[in-house]
């Protein structure tokens, strides 16, 4: 019985140490490691009118253990993480996260192990849309109020961003228009995370002509003296009256328009010259835009030597 027990002995030894040799040489060829792996993060189970505002991280990091041979070759693809939203409530929650990795390998870390995420109502309402313009009409012109078509639109998104939408906006540039506007625009709620339906919407903007038109006279203004000896005898303009247009307000406190400056310093002989109406504020044309001028001198000393019918010289009294 002794021998027999020593015989065992002997040959439980050998198996241990076979076991321990072989351990060592398969450590040895195919060493144990570790690598770490950037994954997707899925979820799973939201209800359909909820959703996720905060806190959803788009990839999460994977610490895993293995040999060299299983370690080699591995990728992302062989691993799923899934966060399990079927049980969230409006408000703040913290759910673990869940890694599958393949069978043969030991998942020591994930990072993070829990995501913390807000969840809010997905809600619909109706949302008004405004026209905001910008920039004005050309002079004698004004926007009447515009048309919107649709007039509202659908915002969809988080309860606590869409309850705050009063509505949404179109902007349209009217600067120097001088007809009607038709535009296709797109409207904006200028908040994130909000879907807009329709996107865009048909804008009209009328434009009409805000001028009158009214004739007033024109006025001559006449600056220097003629040469020594000669008087102005006559001035006036060709048309004598022009029609302004401008906006009411403006053309009936208009009684008439001045032209440019007119010099006849030294001028000693008839002479014409065409030139421009003095602006006025407010009034945007004139028609017509310029005038002839006619100054008609005389000769002071010519006037006084002019004979009589029989061709004398008057006696000097």
């Amino acid at each position: 019985m002794q021998l027999n027990w020593h015989n065992n002995s002997i040959k439980l030894l050998s198996v241990l140490l076979a076991l321990i040799l072989w351990i060592y040489v398969s450590n040895e060829q195919n060493p144990a490691g570790e690598q770490v792996l950037t994954i997707g993060l899925e979820q799973t189970g939201l209800a359909q009118d909820l959703l996720i505002t905060e806190g959803m991280p788009e990839f999460i990091r994977v610490r895993v253990v293995g040999n060299k041979n299983q370690l080699s070759n591995l990728t992302a693809g062989q691993f799923k993480a899934v966060i399990d939203l079927a049980n969230v409530v409006v408000g703040q929650n913290t759910i673990p996260v869940q890694v599958s990795a393949p069978s043969s390998l030991h998942v020591s870390q994930v990072n993070p192990e829990e995501v913390h995420l807000s969840i809010d109502s997905l809600i619909e309402k109706k949302i008004p849309v405004s026209v905001s313009l910008q920039g004005n009409p050309a002079q004698g012109y004004t926007a009447l109020a515009p048309r919107c078509q649709p007039e509202n639109v659908s915002a969809r998104g988080p309860g606590k961003v869409v309850n705050l939408i009063n509505q949404v906006t179109a902007v349209v540039d009217i600067s120097l228009a001088i007809k009607d506007i038709t535009e296709t625009i797109k409207v904006s709620a200028s908040v994130e995370d909000v879907a807009i339906d329709p996107s865009v919407v048909r804008v009209v903007v009328p434009i009409v002509s805000t001028a009158i038109s009214k004739t007033v006279p024109v006025k001559l203004q006449i600056t220097g003296t003629p040469a020594s000896g000669f008087t102005v005898l006559n001035s006036y303009s060709d048309p004598g009256s022009v029609q302004i247009f401008g906006p009411a307000e403006v053309i009936n406190n208009v009684y008439e328009i001045s032209t440019e400056m007119i010099d006849i310093s030294n001028i000693n002989k008839n002479f014409d010259i065409n030139v421009g109406l003095s602006p006025i504020t407010g009034i945007f044309d004139y028609q017509p835009g310029q005038v002839k001028v006619y100054i008609k001198v005389n000769n002071e000393k010519q006037t006084e030597e002019t004979p009589n019918s029989n061709g004398s010289v008057p006696a000097e009294q």
